[in-house]
């Protein structure tokens, strides 16, 4: 069950890398309130789904899987808030903070419709992303 864990894991984040070198190549496109977003939603959608999985596949180590969570949302929401200004970077932080903090917690109830659920959220949030910025 690990294995299949850590492939999803890997999966979530090779999305990540390529939303977000694909939102580098165009970031002089992205205006302010769409740069919040961007931070806001990646941020977001990575602590809730990596909280998630992680405590689905390793159930009883809640407090170190509540760090991580915290830390990859918070790294994700500077690594996308910094594209725009320090005030999008800063909108990243903060929504990096809330959900690294929820995921672990709904994790603690999930199933594996529930992990499925996540992995298309990831999947069709980052497309969205991605899709949002027009030409």
């Amino acid at each position: 069950m690990s294995v299949f864990i850590i492939l999803i894991l890997l999966s979530y984040f090779l999305v990540c890398a390529v939303s977000y070198l694909f939102l580098r190549k165009i970031r002089y496109q992205i205006s302010y309130h769409l740069g919040m977003n961007v931070a806001m939603t990646s941020s977001g959608i990575m602590g809730i789904a990596v909280g998630t999985i992680l405590v689905y596949g390793f159930p009883g180590h809640y407090t170190l899987i509540t760090i991580v969570s915290t830390i990859v949302a918070i790294f994700i929401g500077v690594v996308f808030g910094a594209l725009v200004d320090y005030q999008t970077l800063l909108s990243g932080i903060s929504s990096g903070i809330m959900s690294g903090l929820m995921g672990p917690m709904i994790g603690m109830a999930a199933d594996l419709p529930l992990v499925a659920f996540c992995t298309v959220l990831v999947y069709a949030s980052f497309a969205l992303l991605c899709f949002s910025v027009r030409s």
